[in-house]
């Protein structure tokens, strides 16, 4: 499923015409990215949970070269699935 699938499925159950389904999903898009890059964590009831997960800086081995590069500490989202979605897809 795309983006504009979603909003053609907001559309038609919300019985929202398109350009507003598009807006809501955007925002709720936009929200959750906000709230991560802001340090948040994002808990949707049944759904699941977004979060951000420090990495630390290390040093890898590049396999075609062998040469060796540092990646910096980062910070990355991770999702972890609600019991309701687990259920689903199992």
């Amino acid at each position: 499923m795309t983006k504009k699938d979603l909003i053609e499925v907001v559309a038609s159950k919300a019985k929202l015409p398109k350009k507003a389904a598009k807006v809501s999903v955007e925002t709720f898009l936009n929200e959750i990215m906000k709230a991560l890059a802001a340090g948040e964590d994002v808990k949707l009831s049944g759904f699941g949970t977004f979060k951000t997960k420090m990495f630390k800086p290390k040093t890898i081995k590049a396999i075609n070269s062998k040469e060796l590069k540092k990646i910096a500490a980062r910070r990355m989202p991770r999702y972890i699935p609600g019991t309701k979605i687990k259920k689903m897809v199992k």
